[in-house]
């Protein structure tokens, strides 16, 4: 099953950056050496993961690198020459001792660019393999993490096969003959190439985990524990956002009785910020990817649905309201298909006024409420509609603090438990003295 998201939710969360912004989760991992490490990281990020098994195998892998030597490293030069080498044109569908040795010598004599373009690939991939008998032999596969076992297991079963085991030999020659190098090309771009392919393939997963660890524990990310239990649970503790500076760390839980996480607080004290580090998290574990948490013990999700920048759709005529609406029905839709989902809303309905928001708020609100397999984050600035959903028993209401000293707020960015009944929204304009700007140009005029 395919997760459910989408680029709104992208956006929201920066997975990916916008425009010229480097700024970005995916940014934040795209350390990998190679490109195609790079390549096979971005298809991480582009298909998250529904199955449990396979998100505990790849944060296992990642785990274990963090911790342990394999002895494999990737180059990035060598791998690009190989790729370019597999790319020729002409496959050798047999060998000819004849046909080796006359390119051979036209090589030699005339200095012919393809046949440099073989020779150094193959000595490259010699090279590669030879690293690949270091992983098999330095390696016990009882030791290691199930992918790593995986990946252990591959590799012995290509090197098993009779021309791969001739072929390993060469990597013990100083210098490669006409014969050894018409050979090898005939294995890797022809007879063994679909296993070369899954070998490199390999090389750039590895080259991803090695960076991931490297990055997770420079960031101080941890790596969640994944429940497979049918009830739904989500557990962060020390949860921060990865791209602000010396972040506030904070704390959520959700499970089948507090399914809801309805948040209030003034402009500014830090809702939106703690909505997207919940919705990154939940993004990087279902990738299996360590998160910014100290700790996050997850269900395994569906889908992740976000509305936090919604602006109006100018080309379809759509106010800020009716796409907020269509963003509800969206995920009503959605979790009719499946209700093990994530969504985030913040600041819910404020493109209408504040009656109709309260009204729309109060019923969609109360609706979710109704969907236990599936969890709510939702903001809002209609601190009146906390009030009335009060007596609902599965939702947690909490609050971002916001303390007053000499009449000017300071901001703990710490969520608490509770409602809060604090507005700054006019506090904010009279600060700027936007009222004193106004009179005094009407004075002058």
């Amino acid at each position: 099953m395919k997760f459910e998201i989408d680029n709104q939710t992208l956006d929201d969360l920066a997975i990916f950056g916008s425009g010229s912004s480097n700024n970005s989760i995916f940014n934040l991992f795209n350390k990998t050496v190679t490109y195609g490490g790079k390549d096979k990281l971005r298809e991480f990020f582009d298909s998250p993961l529904t199955n449990g098994m396979a998100i505990e195998e790849r944060l296992g892998a990642i785990c274990y690198l963090q911790d342990n030597d394999t002895g494999f490293t990737a180059d990035k030069g060598s791998l690009d020459f190989i790729e370019h080498y597999l790319l020729q044109y002409n496959k050798p569908v047999s060998v000819s001792a004849i046909r080796s040795v006359e390119k051979w010598i036209m090589y030699k004599f005339n200095g012919n660019g393809e046949y440099y373009v073989l020779e150094r690939g193959i000595v490259y991939l010699l090279e590669l393999l030879q690293q690949f008998a270091g992983f098999i032999k330095d390696n016990d596969p009882a030791q290691l993490p199930l992918l790593l076992q995986q990946f252990h297991s591959t590799i012995t079963e290509i090197f098993d096969n009779k021309d791969f085991k001739a072929t390993l030999q060469l990597c013990n020659k100083a210098r490669l003959g006409p014969m050894d190098i018409a050979r090898a090309d005939h294995l890797f771009r022809y007879s063994g190439y679909a296993a070369i392919k899954v070998l490199i393939d390999i090389v750039y997963q590895l080259d991803v985990f090695t960076t991931v660890a490297s990055v997770a524990k420079k960031l101080g990310f941890s790596f969640p524990v994944v429940r497979q239990a049918d009830e739904q649970k989500l557990i962060l503790t020390g949860i921060f956002h990865p791209l602000i500076d010396q972040p506030v760390l904070n704390d959520v839980e959700f499970n089948y009785n507090k399914n809801i996480c309805f948040v209030t607080g003034a402009n500014m004290a830090g809702k939106s910020t703690f909505l997207k580090s919940v919705g990154v998290c939940t993004f990087l574990s279902q990738i299996g990817f360590p998160v910014p948490a100290t700790y996050m013990e997850t269900s395994v999700f569906k889908g992740l649905i976000t509305t936090i920048n919604l602006g109006d759709n100018i080309s379809n005529g759509n106010s800020h309201f009716y796409s907020e609406v269509l963003r509800v029905k969206h995920v009503a839709q959605k979790m009719n298909q499946s209700q093990q989902v994530l969504v985030i809303f913040d600041e819910l309905f404020r493109g209408t006024n504040v009656k109709d928001a309260y009204d729309a708020s109060l019923a969609i609100i109360s609706a979710f409420s109704k969907a236990r397999k599936s969890f709510f984050i939702i903001s809002t600035h209609i601190v009146e509609v906390a009030n009335e959903l009060a007596a609902i028993e599965n939702i947690d209401f909490r609050f971002m603090e916001t303390t007053f000293d000499d009449g000017t707020p300071k901001y703990s960015y710490k969520l608490r438990n509770g409602i809060t009944e604090e507005r700054l929204g006019m506090w904010i304009v009279n600060n700027e003295g936007i009222v004193d700007i106004i009179n005094g140009f009407l004075k002058r005029n």
